[in-house]
């Protein structure tokens, strides 16, 4: 039995790193971004504009090879799956997604993205993703405490841009 009391905190990572791919998903961008030259903001933007555009493609591969951080794949391949198999079982019932970046913070070789995501059959939700600078990239490192959460201040050192409406 002490196989299933391991196994289970690896589940809820799993289930944790999930629940952050798909509070992502589906933004319904069609930008290529992460391009050089472009300010930090814009190219953390983009990053999740095209983390929406592959999930939306099913476009998993992409995601995992070209979006997520190394320490978040090998978090979400620590329960046995590939990162692939893992992210295609997890947004395989989601239906419609759409998101909605509400503002950016900067600081350092890491970003803060507010954002609200909603998808057919379940309740919206607002939620806080960070990204870190790998490798010179922009990359999803994690889903981190819900925006507008304890403080809605930003560090010091902190660049913010809030989104532009269209």
């Amino acid at each position: 039995m002490p196989a299933r009391r391991t196994f289970a905190p690896r589940a809820r990572l799993a289930a944790a790193v999930l629940t952050a791919v798909v509070a992502l998903a589906g933004c319904g961008a069609d930008e290529e971004g992460g391009g050089s030259g472009l300010p930090d903001d814009q190219q953390v933007r983009a990053v999740v504009a095209r983390f929406g555009v592959a999930t939306q493609a099913k476009d998993y591969q992409t995601i995992c090879d070209r979006l997520l951080a190394d320490e978040l794949v090998q978090s979400v391949e620590s329960i046995g799956l590939p990162c692939e198999s893992a992210l295609q079982k997890g947004l395989a019932d989601v239906r419609d997604p759409r998101l909605e970046i509400r503002e950016v913070s900067l600081s350092g070789g890491r970003a803060l993205v507010s954002v609200h995501s909603t998808a057919a059959g379940q309740p919206p939700s607002d939620d806080a993703v960070q990204l870190v600078k790998q490798h010179g990239e922009w990359r999803i490192a994690s889903l981190a405490q819900p925006a507008g959460g304890a403080s809605s201040s930003a560090p010091a050192n902190t660049t913010t841009s809030k989104a532009k409406k269209q």
